[in-house]
């Protein structure tokens, strides 16, 4: 899972790192922490996946979305230049861990 997605959605949607905390009851500090730590409590991934109304499995996909004014990007690059052998190593690892994480959870 690549965390810096979740600050390039709100980036992406003009949400303010600052008021999506406050929505989702986490502090911007504790945010950055995350990202920068690349490790996240699955309720936080929920919370952050609600909010936005996207599925928990929309952090896992490889393609990172073009910003609105970043139109070359949008039309020279596809979802399969980003897939590689290890990122899909470091998917599937960081499935496991959440099916052992909501398993435990008993979902």
């Amino acid at each position: 899972m690549n965390y810096y997605n979740i600050k390039l959605e709100l980036e992406n949607r003009g949400i303010s790192v600052k008021d999506f905390c406050r929505q989702i009851n986490l502090t911007e500090q504790g945010f950055y922490q995350m990202i920068r730590n690349e490790s996240m409590k699955i309720d936080v991934l929920e919370r952050i996946s609600e909010a936005l109304g996207v599925s928990v499995s929309f952090w896992f996909d490889a393609y990172i979305p073009p910003k609105k004014d970043d139109v070359a990007q949008s039309v020279t690059k596809n979802k399969e230049d980003f897939v590689t052998p290890d990122y899909i190593d470091a998917v599937t690892n960081e499935l496991n861990k959440l099916l052992k994480e909501l398993s435990r959870r008993g979902k």
